[in-house]
């Protein structure tokens, strides 16, 4: 496993410091899964709110976690 640094905005990084462990580590997999597999931008989306449903995100959680404060 390596580590790679992606640059976001500064209140999605403040978000990102705020999650979960389990948060942070469903984000790493779903993103690992979305660069690895290449596909739509469509099947990507689909994907990553089946992968967020499945960890427990729910809408209205990842609407507080991306709510601008």
């Amino acid at each position: 496993m390596k580590t790679i640094t992606l640059e976001v905005s500064d209140p999605v990084a403040e978000k990102m410091d705020k999650m979960t462990s389990a948060e942070k580590k469903a984000i790493e997999e779903t993103l690992s899964r979305l660069i690895s597999n290449r596909k739509s931008m469509a099947e990507i989306i689909h994907e990553a709110s089946e992968e967020a449903r499945k960890n427990g995100l729910t809408p209205e959680i990842m609407e507080e976690l991306l709510k601008d404060e």
